[in-house]
């Protein structure tokens, strides 16, 4: 019956989308002379992801996951500032028991296949109101927050993102920006709604020598869960070393501790990175540590782990976290473009922060090539040597995005 209902919804959205494409467009900002042009004048946005992820696990059933993403929305006009947008989500799964999704209301625990975090859900996925003026804009309600990756992201690859409702402020004047957002709740990628009464705020020195300069704040306070209070330090920049090399670098210190109804969590963070550009290719090697102590470890419960630690995802929640040895990710990444194509490769050496744990290693690789304006395709794969931590796991992901 379920498959039956969300089949109706896809083609429901399908039609909508017609409708949508067939409306008047105007840019995303436009000024209106009235509330209602700025309500019927604005523009109406469709994303399609169809997604083949397959996962070969240890211990586990090969797990194939084949789900079709669509969104929805719209955007209104300008209207003395204000403008407002709405996006309906929907992801559809095809032979939904071939996989296991461990928490939300599409979980199908106990399952003896491997995971994939992209569960089947129909979601209000943004809803607000928004004012902006000369370097400054307010924004309240469901929306896609992503004030820096690491800590306090989207979580973009899974099909369902992570939604924060709440307020948030962007600012910016003579080379300082600064972010900020209060947050009371967050729909995470596999549809559990998380309450809390959290702040985070980041601020951007750009004009400086040496680069950017950025200082940033996250507390989190959950109704039920770990309290944290992550304060951190970046400088990051890059210099032309001649006309075709650039060199790039990344330093960053960050500390979590004890905040609201928490005690003795966290750790220290650090990440090292230099970076050589030449002949558009770029290579990068570095070192990411959060550290542990055995009993606790510094985590980014918000953050899109999936950019940092290797692909296969081995040290998220659900799945996992970081372990309470800590964790260090020596890494080596090379990108660039060929044939219209965008292509990366990075290996990931993984241990602890104490004990001289040896987790594993992983390799990954990606090839994605964007066709016209439109279409997207690529293909991506992970593969992680398990040592001390984890299992053998091995995921792939084939793709194709419409979206406009």
């Amino acid at each position: 019956m379920k498959k039956h209902v969300m089949t109706r919804h896809i083609y429901s959205i399908l039609g909508l989308s017609a409708l949508g494409a067939s409306m008047a467009i105007t840019p995303s900002f436009a000024y209106a002379s009235s509330f209602t042009e700025a309500l019927t004048g604005g523009t109406a946005k469709l994303d399609f992801r169809l997604r083949y992820e397959g996962v070969e696990q240890e211990g586990r059933d090969d797990a194939s996951a084949l789900t079709l993403r669509t969104r929805l929305g719209y955007l209104t006009g300008d209207y003395n500032g204000f403008s407002g947008f709405v996006e309906m989500s929907n992801n559809t799964a095809y032979e939904r028991n071939d996989y296991l999704v461990p928490a939300g209301p599409d979980a199908n625990t106990p399952s003896t296949k491997a995971v994939v975090l992209d569960p089947e859900l129909t979601t209000l996925n943004q809803a607000w109101i928004a004012y902006q003026t000369e370097g400054l804009k307010l924004k309240y309600g469901h929306q896609r927050i992503i004030m820096d990756t690491r800590f306090l992201g989207n979580v973009g690859w899974r099909q369902q993102e992570q939604i924060y409702s709440g307020l948030s402020l962007n600012a910016a004047l003579k080379g300082f920006k600064f972010d900020y957002a209060y947050i009371n709740n967050v729909l995470n990628p596999v549809g559990v709604d998380i309450d809390m009464t959290s702040h985070a705020g980041k601020l951007e020195i750009a004009k400086i020598p040496f680069g950017k300069l950025t200082a940033y704040g996250y507390l989190l306070d959950y109704e039920v869960g770990t309290d944290s209070q992550t304060v951190g330090l970046r400088l990051a920049g890059k210099t032309g070393l001649s006309e075709s090399i650039k060199l790039s670098y990344h330093l960053e210190y960050a500390d979590q501790s004890d905040y609201k109804d928490s005690n003795n969590i966290g750790g220290d963070y650090h990440r090292a990175e230099l970076g050589l550009t030449f002949n558009g290719i770029k290579i990068l090697a570095g070192q990411e540590r959060l550290g542990g102590d055995g009993s606790s470890a510094f985590q980014t419960p918000l953050g899109t782990v999936h950019l940092y630690n290797g692909w296969a995802d081995m040290f998220i929640g659900p799945v996992g976290g970081t372990p309470a040895n800590g964790l260090i990710d020596n890494y080596l990444k090379v990108s660039g473009k060929a044939l219209g194509m965008k292509l990366a490769a990075a290996y990931h050496d993984f241990g602890s922060d104490i004990g001289s744990i040896d987790y594993g290693s992983e390799i990954d690789l990606l090839a994605a090539k964007k066709l016209g304006k439109n279409y997207t395709v690529g293909i991506k794969y992970a593969s992680y040597s398990a040592d001390s931590y984890a299992v053998d796991t091995d995921k792939l992901w084939v793709w194709g995005e419409l979206k406009f």
